[in-house]
């Protein structure tokens, strides 16, 4: 009777499996995402209009970070000029990308598993590191997508236990 009040008593953490196996006292946050804005200018100082910039690839200094989209614009409410296949504005504007690292996840059946989830990690403990755009697409107004290489950097400084990290605004150059 006693076993079946302890079973039915067991909390749910929301932590899988594996992690409650690991045990630890330290009590550091481990960094995770990146968070910038990105800005695409073009050859006549006017500014890109599309709905997301797609697929950039980002790396932290040399090992790779991710693969994201931008968060989605609703560019009916922008104020555009229509060139051909492409929208542009006057003003500038921004698209937020929210980069996690990604490491692929295996489904921990054993130990073995879990220690190759664990060494995918890349940790960036506190010091400099720079952020390197290697690549993005836009899709335009006739559905092309369009493929660039900026090949730009941005440097940041992580401080410690800070689980993300704001690089700014990036301004892409279409020349």
């Amino acid at each position: 009777m006693i076993g079946l009040l302890l079973a039915g008593c067991e909390k749910n953490d929301g932590l899988s499996p594996p992690q409650r196996n690991v045990i630890s006292d330290e009590e550091i946050i481990p960094f995770e995402e990146l968070l910038m804005l990105i800005n695409i200018k073009t050859s006549d100082s006017t500014w890109l209009v599309v709905s997301s910039v797609d697929s950039v690839r980002i790396f932290i200094n040399e090992h790779y970070w991710n693969m994201v989209n931008s968060q989605a614009v609703d560019t009916s409410k922008v104020a555009k000029t229509h060139l051909g296949n492409t929208s542009v504005s006057g003003s500038k504007l921004n698209y937020l990308i929210i980069a996690d690292q990604d490491i692929e996840e295996p489904d921990y059946n054993t130990a073995g598993e879990f220690a190759q989830y664990l060494n995918a990690a890349y940790e960036l403990p506190p010091g400099e590191y720079a952020c390197f755009i290697e690549s993005l697409q836009v899709t335009l107004n006739d559905n092309t997508v369009h493929k660039y290489y900026p090949m730009q950097y941005a440097t940041f400084k992580l401080e410690p236990n800070f689980k993300s990290i704001f690089l700014g605004e990036i301004t892409i150059n279409l020349y």
